[in-house]
């Protein structure tokens, strides 16, 4: 009785699919998912991200679409997919009862000035022509893309962006200079083959030298291309700065890393001449591993740190805001190291410290040098330096700092407060009034600097960390 009860309902199901689709069509309109797509600040020359359009058919019968087309035609810097098939579409198509299919915009556009690009997208019907609006905000920009030289001295340009689509690299007897309000957007590609097939392929890759000159009024910012509100936080757009072991004498000031992969990535020992990486003022955050990673693996100490970082705050890093390993020497003055990320599985903690390489059937260390002054040094988990280091004598010196660890750290002047008193990160972790960090740093007429990350003067008992609190 059951079985019989089951194949009638069955064949009933599939009489009734049948004859809902040997429906005639008929005169309706259809109904879209927007009236208006728009494409918010895209790049000249770029190819844009894909738009995304629903057509619904809210009628319980079929409708006929004659034709698509954009007003613009062939003049147009739009281009339009229609459930597979591209534009312009003559011929006649149906769309089901209460059925929907997408289309997918795009556009290409050259210009040398900021722009609007406006057009329409028609639906001809047997009810009549049915129009969706495209709109794009388009930004005039330089565009490099996979570029490189090997002996010049490159200044880019402060007047429009500056898109780097791909690589952008500095040979070793290159100097790149990146002045005062310059802004680079990086694009998302990847690399296609090789021994970093599919990693991010966008960044700056630096054999030679590199100098930013940003000053406090006038930053340098560098981040991913994407400038819709949904992407202005997410991590991992573009693969960074990375110094190569040729790479010597670079000064970052007043540089702002936003969306990373890796912000700056440091490969070997500076020189005895000056620093291999100066950083002063800068800011790194949102970065989807670490805000920076240095590694030494020599022998030997240089005179000079690999790393010399003044004023510098680095926040929201997926996995840590700094590794530095296999040993080297490094200076950390005035500098906030926040991780902010919660405790998440993948993630470690601030301050990664290592001085070791293990081998298939050794372990060799390396020496080490890491001083930190008036640093703020904090993380979500309970310990916000992880150090493991195996060789001998004074490996790091922590002296007035602000610190979360269980257990105190080599050196003298150092707090291990409950609470930090800043702001949060929407306010970049200013200070508040009520802040233990205040008045609590020690001047050093060698190692402290003038100004804080904002410009405004330290006093002679400054304060832990990039800010000086103003009363």
């Amino acid at each position: 009785m059951w079985r019989r009860i089951i194949i009638w309902s069955i064949e009933g199901l599939l009489l009734w699919s049948c004859k809902r689709e040997l429906l005639p069509p008929r005169s309706g309109k259809l109904r879209f998912s927007a009236d208006t797509v728009r494409f918010d600040s895209l790049f000249s020359t770029i190819l844009s991200p894909t738009q995304r359009l629903w057509v619904y058919n809210p009628h319980s019968y079929p409708i006929r679409i004659r034709r698509i087309w954009l007003e613009k035609g062939f003049q147009s810097p739009y281009h339009f997919i229609f459930d597979g098939r591209e534009g312009p579409l003559g011929e006649t198509y149906t769309l089901g009862a209460q059925d929907s299919a997408q289309v997918f915009i795009r556009l290409r556009d050259t210009t040398f000035s900021d722009a609007q690009r406006i057009d329409r997208l028609f639906f001809e019907t047997d009810e009549g022509t049915q129009v969706v609006l495209l709109q794009a905000v388009l930004l005039a920009a330089y565009v490099y893309r996979d570029f490189g030289f090997d002996s010049a001295v490159v200044s880019l340009p402060t007047d429009k962006p500056v898109v780097i689509d791909g690589f952008f690299y500095v040979g070793p007897s290159a100097k790149l200079r990146v002045l005062p309000g310059t802004r680079l957007y990086f694009s998302g590609r990847r690399w296609e083959s090789g021994p970093l097939k599919g990693e991010l392929k966008s960044g700056l890759y630096i054999a030679g030298q590199l100098e930013i000159l940003g000053t406090p009024s006038q930053p340098v910012r560098l981040q991913g291309w994407r400038l819709e509100p949904y992407y202005a936080q997410a991590p991992g757009q573009w693969q960074g700065l990375w110094f190569f072991p040729t790479s010597r004498n670079n000064r970052l000031l007043y540089a702002q890393i936003y969306q990373s992969s890796i912000g700056v990535r440091i490969d070997s020992l500076g020189e005895d001449a000056a620093p291999k990486v100066y950083m002063e003022g800068c800011i790194i955050t949102n970065a989807a591993n670490f805000g920076i990673v240095a590694q030494g693996f020599a022998p030997n100490l240089s005179s000079q740190p690999i790393l010399h970082a003044v004023n510098t705050l680095i926040y929201r890093c997926g996995q840590g805001c700094a590794a530095l390993v296999g040993g080297g020497k490094y200076r950390l003055v005035h500098c906030s190291f926040i991780y902010d990320q919660g405790d998440l599985r993948r993630g470690l903690t601030a301050l990664l410290l290592t001085d070791f390489l293990r081998l298939e059937n050794e372990t060799r260390t390396y020496p080490m040098d890491f001083r930190a002054l008036n640093c703020v040094i904090w993380s979500s988990k309970e310990d916000a330096v992880a150090a493991d280091l195996r060789g001998t004598g004074p490996q790091q010196v922590y002296e007035y700092c602000a610190l979360r660890q269980k257990e105190p750290l080599p050196g003298s002047g150092n707090l291990y407060p409950l609470s930090l008193g800043l702001k949060g990160a929407a306010d970049k972790y200013e200070l508040t009034e009520t802040s233990p960090l205040i008045d609590a740093g020690r001047f050093d007429p060698l190692w402290s600097p003038a100004t804080d990350i904002l410009g405004r003067q330290r006093d002679s008992r400054p304060d832990i960390g990039v800010y000086e609190y103003l009363r």
